[in-house]
């Protein structure tokens, strides 16, 4: 039997509050707007006539707290719910909604990048691009939490992150006319990941604590485990070839004080070359 610690969405932090109430109410008055609505949109909603020709600059933060839909709002609502309440604990309120917001704004320079290159005039609106961030950042922090995909089947959330970055990839590439912004999602993940590579430092509040298997109590999470590992696989496969180069090596020299350099066929001298360059490092290598 599996026994499975199952949890219907997150805790509900101060800001996590704050940007769930802000969002709504903001969508209500876009409902009560009615005809209005459009203005609204071209007034706020993301656009590279609004940033490059009409110099609205402000287009880059306030088109994140616009939505197209009750469904458009629902998903980001509820994911923003699902995901995101942990991480304020764990990083606390004003690292947290840092993240939200760069993560936003990088997607929406990636929008007007594309929008330029497409010559499309239609405004994006939606916080799709910081909840796409947030994904990212809990996958990179609890790699190994299970979420249940349609309410019903488990994935690690790692793997689910996977999943919507190749889609959001593959959607931004073939350019499709669906009315979803991939390319927003896929600058929203990417924003993410470069905030917590090169930028954020985020560490594990006084009071939190992590019992997930596999999960990083340092902050790198899946990232710095991930490229933990690629380094340790380097250096495996160098002791590897130091190892089979000294085999090599003795054996050959066992056979040349026997019966002479000139007793080596092509292939050993070749085998000896190969040995000497990986037993014995030039002398600007510099070994860790």
């Amino acid at each position: 039997m599996i026994n499975r610690n199952i949890r219907f969405g997150g805790p509900i932090t101060p800001m996590v509050k704050r940007l769930l109430i802000i969002n709504g109410a903001i969508f209500l008055m876009q409902s009560a707007a009615g005809s209005y609505s459009w203005t609204l949109q071209q007034t706020f909603g993301l656009s590279y006539r609004g940033i490059i020709q009409e110099f609205k600059i402000w287009q880059i933060f306030t088109y994140m707290f616009l939505h197209g839909g009750f469904l458009h709002i629902i998903f980001n609502l509820f994911t923003l719910w699902m995901f995101a309440g942990s991480l304020e604990e764990r990083w606390g309120s004003k690292l947290f909604i840092k993240y939200y917001l760069y993560c936003g704004i990088g997607a929406g320079v990636f929008i007007t990048a594309m929008s330029c290159y497409t010559g499309s005039p239609a405004p994006t609106i939606g916080a799709s691009g910081a909840i796409y961030g947030i994904l990212l950042a809990y996958g990179m922090t609890w790699p190994n939490r299970e979420v249940l995909l349609y309410f019903f089947i488990p994935v690690k959330i790692k793997y689910l992150v996977l999943f919507f970055g190749l889609m959001e990839f593959v959607g931004t590439i073939n350019q499709s006319n669906s009315g979803i912004s991939h390319v927003g999602h896929l600058g929203g993940l990417i924003s993410g990941f470069v905030l917590l590579k090169f930028f954020f430092k985020p560490k594990s509040s006084s009071g939190a604590a992590s019992n997930d298997r596999g999960s990083s109590e340092t902050g790198g999470g899946f990232a710095s485990a991930f490229l933990k590992k690629r380094r340790l696989e380097k250096k495996r496969r160098e002791i590897e070839k130091r190892i089979e180069a000294k085999k090599i090596i003795d054996t050959l020299l066992e056979k040349i004080a026997r019966s002479g350099m000139s007793s080596l066929t092509y292939e050993e001298k070749k085998n000896l070359e190969w040995a000497r360059k990986h037993y014995y490092p030039d002398e600007s290598e510099t070994l860790h």
